[in-house]
């Protein structure tokens, strides 16, 4: 069950709450429409909610179509200090943005069908809560919903994608951009914002072109992610956000997480979005291509990232691993999990694997492992401690470990999971974090014990502020075979 939201009226530049609804806007079948004297008026006044960049983009070519159908008509945006005086008690919730009342302005700047941005407006204004939604069908777009508010027609709606308009001089400084760093080739740009997780690192990779060269705006330094061999071409994290916006409508392709400053492109650059949103709702915008691995999504659904805990492995490290294993010949398999923990990489690996035994040494630990895997029947659960007690297992082929970090300890693990023989595999979490554990692992690689198959997770220089802010000197995990 959703949480209520509150249901806002803006009258004479003043908000007030008209109660809790568990939707915003109208059914469609209630047939609650604008008022015909509103229409009549002349003037009107267009508002978002909420204040982000992209919140305010997706209605962008709402002054557009608005005096499409209603010719000779006034259309205003709030300014920012008339947006600051009705939502400065909800500011806190754009924090991300040092000042999110400058957004809408930002995103109507040299709009032709905007008349101006009012420092006041007497009256109702009719904002994106006054909009008329399809239970059936919540992949209508925010603009398309708050049209039919608007009295439009179905048919009427549909060119609703972001629209954008540059200032000359906005265009002589991105085109110079673009002439020194790309000259007359097309190229792509690349966007992580700080929302996104690095699980779909290879669903991106799939789309870029290493052909073209790539703007670029990452959270991280590029250097910390899977895209640091990707043709660079100029890291945008310090342009004025109109340049970067100028930058991507003309890229051939813009391609990144969920986000604003993508999104708004979608008319004059093709967009694929690592979907965040299930479904999307309101922010689906029209042309925009989705990315989305529903196998990973599902299993790694309500899992902490290794940023919000200790105790386990990030998101991506998951995603690698699943990536690594996703295939036939480990679905009869046999894991064993040195170091279960509260079982959050337990799920993943009973799908997998055929089956999963899961050490840790603390019986309460188990018990909220089961909770969290209850649909799966593949798991044996086993109290015991792994380094003073002997593992009397029938072969496994896999050994994933991910228990004490020290040198001796992880010997210990090593030591027993060669008992079990030639070809199997081994895995590890926290290579590049705890020295001692990488130190013990090299030296059986050196010596030939141990085969590389690949390292995942995270990349080097990422820190973890659950574990002391730890940076890592190498991958988050490593694969190995015994020799």
């Amino acid at each position: 069950m959703t949480e209520p939201m509150v249901f806002f009226r803006i009258v004479d530049d003043l908000l007030y709450s008209a109660g809790e609804v568990e939707v915003l806007g109208f059914e469609e079948a209630e047939g609650l429409r604008i008022t015909d004297e509103y229409l009549e008026a002349g003037v009107f006044t267009i508002m978002r909610m909420c204040l982000g960049l992209g919140d305010w983009g997706v209605i962008s070519a709402m002054p557009r179509l608005l005096k499409k159908k209603y010719p000779d008509r006034k259309v205003y945006v709030p300014s920012a200090k008339l947006q600051e005086k009705i939502c400065g008690d909800i500011e806190d919730e754009w924090g991300s943005w040092k000042n999110p009342f400058e957004n809408g302005v930002n995103i109507f700047q040299n709009n032709p069908y905007v008349d101006g941005f009012a420092d006041s407006i007497g009256g109702e204004i009719f904002h994106d809560h006054y909009r008329v939604y399809n239970k059936d069908n919540p992949n209508i777009p925010m603009l398309e919903q708050m049209l039919r508010f608007w009295q439009f027609e179905e048919d009427e709606c549909k060119d609703s994608a972001p629209e954008l308009y540059f200032s000359d001089e906005e265009k002589q400084l991105g085109d110079k951009i673009i002439n020194e760093y790309i000259g007359d080739e097309e190229f792509g740009c690349l966007l992580l914002s700080d929302r996104y997780d690095y699980t779909m690192d290879k669903s991106m990779l799939d789309v870029i072109d290493s052909n073209l060269k790539h703007f670029y705006w990452t959270e991280r330094p590029i250097e910390q992610t899977s895209f640091n061999n990707i043709n660079r071409a100029l890291d945008m994290r310090h342009m004025p956000v109109r340049i970067q916006l100028y930058i991507k409508h003309k890229a051939k392709y813009n391609v990144g997480n969920q986000c604003g400053t993508t999104q708004l492109v979608t008319r004059y650059s093709d967009v694929y979005t690592v979907q965040r949103q299930f479904p999307i709702s309101h922010n689906f915008i029209r042309g925009e291509k989705y990315l989305v691995n529903d196998k990973v999504r599902n299993l790694l659904k309500s899992l902490p990232d290794k940023t919000e805990s200790k105790t386990t492995t990030s998101l991506k490290f998951k995603a690698d691993f699943i990536e690594f294993f996703d295939e036939d010949k480990y679905k009869n398999m046999s894991i064993l999990e040195v170091g279960s923990s509260l079982g959050h990489s337990t799920g993943m690996l009973s799908y997998l694997f055929g089956k999963v035994v899961a050490l840790d040494n603390l019986y309460e630990r188990h018990e909220q492992s089961k909770k969290l895997n209850s649909n799966s029947d593949n798991i044996e659960y086993v109290v015991m401690d792994v380094y003073n007690q002997p593992w009397n297992f029938d072969r496994m082929d896999i050994v994933f470990i991910d228990c004490v970090h020290d040198y001796a300890h992880i010997k210990s693990d090593i030591d027993n999971s060669l008992k079990f023989g030639k070809g199997t595999i081994i895995a590890f979490d926290d290579y590049g974090l705890f020295p001692e554990l990488k130190q013990a692992i090299d030296e059986y690689v050196e010596r030939g014990q141990l085969k590389v198959l690949k390292k995942i997770g995270q990349l080097k220089d990422t820190y973890f502020p659950t574990t002391q802010f730890k940076v890592l000197k190498d991958y988050e995990g490593i694969i190995c075979q015994s020799v």
